[in-house]
């Protein structure tokens, strides 16, 4: 699965980030990203997980290998959903400065909103930060709508 430059951008920037996996009984759970960078010359993403924080996601997906991320724009809810392989790495120097970045940058967008800052501070932490990659095969459209659902992007 290729996505475009806007796709690129938009995963990237001040966006929430779910993530959706399930265990090896097929349970499933939900945590939340803290950062996300795109793999250029790959169909790859990387996003970043408290591990404190989520430690089910982190343990789902070392165990099946598989994991949903879903990024939706807090201003007008805009939301793309990201499928495939996932694998886990450490974290490094370069990824504790991505994310202080994202949690900044969301903290802005979300504070635009009027969510205050007691709720937002909750849910973004580096803590035990792990670093999941996503070799993507879908990309689909999530924004409440007609097209809800409607894969983009080209195959690869």
């Amino acid at each position: 699965m290729r996505f475009d430059e806007e796709i690129a951008e938009f995963i990237a920037g001040p966006v929430m980030m779910v993530i959706g996996t399930c265990d090896g009984a097929n349970q499933p759970d939900v945590g939340r990203g803290v950062g996300c960078r795109v793999l250029l010359g790959t169909e790859a993403i990387e996003v970043l997980i408290s591990g404190w924080q989520w430690p089910d996601t982190v343990a789902n997906i070392r165990e099946t290998g598989e994991a949903a991320f879903t990024f939706v724009r807090p201003s007008d809810y805009r939301s793309l959903q990201l499928k495939g392989a996932a694998s886990l790495r450490e974290p490094t120097a370069d990824d504790l400065a991505l994310c202080e970045r994202y949690i900044a940058g969301v903290t802005t967008a979300l504070a635009e909103q009027g969510v205050p800052s007691s709720m937002i501070d909750v849910w973004l932490t580096n803590r035990e930060l792990a670093i999941a990659r996503l070799d993507v095969r879908a990309v689909s459209i999530k924004t409440p709508g007609s097209s809800a659902g409607s894969l983009v992007g080209a195959q690869a």
